[in-house]
């Protein structure tokens, strides 16, 4: 299954605009919305030379996504705004400050769809890093009756990525608004 994965990931052609615009080298909060993270795996590869710890719901479907980032090389870290919430958002910010690149969906694990979170907001307070905003759209893909309406490519189709970077918040500034900010610039440079 790990082999047709990576092979089915391999066949698709990627177009990343934004590489130019953040350094490989520094770890980021890699944010993205949960129904394009088929993909996110292997365009966070390509475009970042750190290690990947993501945070990841303590949902049996969770458990399925860990086993799916382990194959891709990207640890994990369990938890949920409803569960484990606050050990997962220190385990987290402990795997940032030992420079490890944090990959959060803001909308997940269980929506409402495309609607920006705080804790992503929390994250980067606590650990004064920027967000990448991987903003992910399919040329040609098949959609899953979840939630989010998980969107899987098909094999040999395009995939184009948009990277933006986004300042970490200054002291002082209300985490939601914060929070709208990213949902709209995410949900501008994503695919619908």
């Amino acid at each position: 299954m790990a082999w047709l994965l990576k092979l089915w990931l391999a066949t698709l052609r990627y177009h990343i605009q934004g590489q130019d615009l953040y350094q490989r080298t520094e770890p980021h909060l890699i944010t993205l919305w949960h129904d394009r993270l088929f993909v996110s795996g292997a365009v966070a590869k390509r475009c970042l030379d750190r290690p990947i710890t993501a945070l990841i719901s303590t949902s049996k479907d969770g458990g399925w996504l860990v086993a799916f980032f382990k194959i891709m090389g990207i640890k994990a870290v369990r938890g949920s705004s409803s569960k484990r919430g606050a050990a997962a958002l220190m385990s987290l910010t402990r795997a940032v400050k030992g420079g490890d690149c944090a990959g959060v969906t803001p909308d997940g694990p269980k929506g409402p769809r495309r609607v920006c979170k705080t804790g992503v907001v929390a994250l980067a307070k606590l650990t004064q890093r920027p967000f990448l905003l991987m903003g992910i759209s399919y040329r040609c893909a098949m959609r899953l009756k979840s939630w989010d309406s998980f969107a899987i490519p098909f094999p040999f189709s395009r995939v184009d990525v948009v990277l933006e970077l986004v300042p970490v918040p200054q002291e002082g500034e209300v985490d939601e608004v914060i929070a709208g900010s990213i949902q709209e610039k995410l949900t501008a440079i994503s695919g619908s």
